[in-house]
């Protein structure tokens, strides 16, 4: 299979956003279905910052994404002037270990780099260990542990410049 990666938000419908979200984070057991409702509302997802999207080049599926949030988004919590965070990386089950993921983090750590912004931050669950692996992969670091709505999370620094 192959796939593209591209900027995206008009592009991604509602639906297909929502779907894939439900898969990744609902499904997967990561976040409660009712909470969900509200976090991955599509409007206040897509205007977190850049959505950078996977789509399946046979078929112009959306099969994974991630959003780079600039430090001017009020969707920020921990990165400062000059630092941005990388928000909701997720790919469909059925192109997990395909390089999807690693490809989606490739371009957000570029899309950040052509910002000349310093460092980023991300977040993710403590049982989200291929995650864990695969930010590590890339020079993340684990500087830090927070809890947010009742979840714990393992944060996760790396410096660009």
């Amino acid at each position: 299979m192959l796939f593209k990666i591209e900027k995206c938000h008009e592009e991604v419908t509602d639906a297909e956003l929502s779907a894939l979200l439900d898969e990744v984070y609902v499904q997967g057991g990561f976040i409660r279905k009712d909470v969900a409702e509200s976090v991955f509302e599509p409007n206040k997802v897509k205007a977190r910052g850049q959505m950078l999207c996977a789509r399946d080049t046979a078929t112009s599926e959306l099969v994974g994404m991630v959003i780079v949030v600039p430090p001017t988004s009020s969707t920020v919590v921990r990165a400062k002037q000059d630092e941005c965070e990388m928000h909701l990386l997720g790919v469909k089950n059925n192109f997990r270990n395909l390089g999807v993921g690693k490809q989606l983090v490739s371009h957000a750590l570029a899309f950040a780099q052509e910002n000349h912004w310093k460092k980023m931050i991300l977040w993710t669950q403590l049982t989200m260990t291929s995650a864990h692996k695969l930010y590590e992969s890339f020079g993340f670091v684990q500087t830090d542990k927070m809890v947010k709505s009742d979840i714990a999370f393992i944060v996760y620094e790396k410096e660009l410049f």
